[in-house]
C-alpha cells in the first residue's frame, strides 16, 4: 500500500480542530492498513506536537508567499511527494489546499472527491459517503485502485480511539516560489474571535435577540465558554451581525462538540450548517419551534431570563 499526505490547517500557530480529528482517523487508518504517515502544513510546528502519532513520520512545511499561482510552483511539493511514494492523500477542506489538491490530482492523474464524510476499505477498493446539496443528502461512491486525493467536509465526525503511539518525527520545509503576476494588494484576517469552523463550542443567536444591542450577553455567555459566536442568516442579512458569523445552508458549515442555539426557530436553512455538531442544545420561548426536533436538549423559556442565569452558574464555577 503506497504511503499517506494529510494537509492540515491552522490560524496563529494553532492546528485547527478539524485537522487534529483528521490526524486521529488517519493515524489509526495507517496502523490498520501498514503504512506511513507525511504531513503537510503552513506554519511551524514542534514536533511534540506529532510525536503520538505512532505513524507519522515527517512534518513538512510548506511555505507560501504571498499569493502565488499553484500550476506554476506546485513542482517542488510533487518532486517530495514523489520521494516520499504517496499516494493518498486527505485534508479538510481549506481554500489554500483546495487549489494545491487540483493540481496534485491532476498531475498525478489521480480521482480528487470533496466533502467526504466518511471512508472505508471494502473488497473492490475504498467506499466513500458524501455529503451533497448543502448537507441535504448524502451519496455512496466507490473508487478502484490504491490513490486518490480525498477533502473531508469540515462537518464530518468519526468516532475513534484516541492517537496511540510514541516516535520522534522528521522536520524539513519546502518553499514554493512567488509568481510574479500575482501581487496581494490588501490583506484583512479577522481576528478577535475564535474562527468558527475550528470551534469546539458554538454559541448561535437569531432574530429572537430582536437586537443587535442585545448581543452582549450571547458574547460573554460564549466568552465564558470559550465558544465561539455565530448567528442566523437572518440576523446577518440585517447586519445585526458580521457575515463571517452566518451558519446555514448558504453560510459556514460547522460541526463543533456543542452547538448552543438562542432564539434560533431552526429552518432548514439553518439546520444544513450545524447538523454536524456533536451535541445540540437550543433555547427557546416556544416549544413548537422546528429545532427541539433536532436538538439533544431543549430549554423551553426566555433567552433574556435563560442566558444570564446560565451566564451566573458559569461565573460562579
Amino acid at each position: 500500500m503506497k504511503n499517506l499526505a494529510v494537509f492540515i490547517d491552522s490560524k496563529s500557530g494553532q492546528v485547527a480542530e478539524s485537522s487534529k480529528r483528521l490526524l486521529d482517523f488517519v493515524s489509526n487508518w495507517a496502523l490498520e492498513h501498514g503504512t506511513s504517515v507525511f504531513v503537510y502544513g503552513f506554519e511551524p510546528f514542534s514536533s511534540e506536537l506529532f510525536n503520538a502519532y505512532a505513524s507519522i513520520k515527517q512534518y513538512t512545511q510548506i511555505k507560501v508567499p504571498d499569493l502565488v499561482n499553484h500550476n506554476q510552483v506546485i513542482a517542488p511539493l510533487l518532486e517530495n511527494i514523489h520521494q516520499k511514494e504517496i499516494g493518498q492523500f486527505f485534508y479538510v477542506k481549506t481554500l489554500l489546499v483546495d487549489t494545491m489538491a487540483s493540481s496534485i490530482a491532476n498531475s498525478l492523474q489521480i480521482p480528487l472527491i470533496s466533502n467526504v464524510l466518511k471512508v472505508e476499505k471494502v473488497a473492490a477498493g475504498y467506499q466513500l459517503t458524501k455529503s451533497v446539496f448543502s448537507g441535504k443528502a448524502t451519496i455512496t461512491t466507490e473508487i478502484k485502485g490504491e490513490s486518490f486525493l480525498i477533502a473531508f467536509s469540515k462537518s464530518f465526525s468519526i468516532d475513534l480511539p484516541g492517537h496511540v503511539g510514541n516516535s520522534t518525527i522528521v522536520q524539513s520545509e519546502i518553499t514554493l516560489e512567488k509568481d510574479p503576476q500575482n501581487i496581494l494588494i490588501e490583506n484583512h484576517p479577522i481576528t478577535g474571535s475564535i474562527p468558527l469552523p475550528d470551534a469546539a463550542i458554538v454559541v448561535g443567536a437569531g432574530r429572537g435577540l430582536k437586537d443587535p444591542s442585545n448581543w452582549a450577553m450571547v458574547e460573554d455567555f460564549a466568552k465564558e465558554l470559550g465558544a465561539a459566536t455565530a448567528c442566523s442568516k437572518p440576523v446577518s442579512d440585517l447586519n445585526w451581525r458580521p457575515h463571517h458569523e452566518h451558519v446555514g445552508q448558504t453560510g459556514v458549515k460547522i460541526a463543533p462538540k456543542l452547538y448552543i442555539a438562542c432564539g434560533i426557530s431552526g429552518a432548514i436553512q439553518h439546520l444544513a450548517g450545524v447538523n454536524g455538531s456533536r451535541k445540540i442544545v437550543v433555547i427557546n420561548n416556544d416549544p413548537e419551534a422546528p429545532f427541539f426536533k433536532h436538538a439533544d436538549y431543549g430549554i423551553v423559556g426566555d433567552v433574556f431570563d435563560v442566558l444570564p442565569r446560565l451566564l451566573n452558574k458559569l461565573k460562579s464555577h
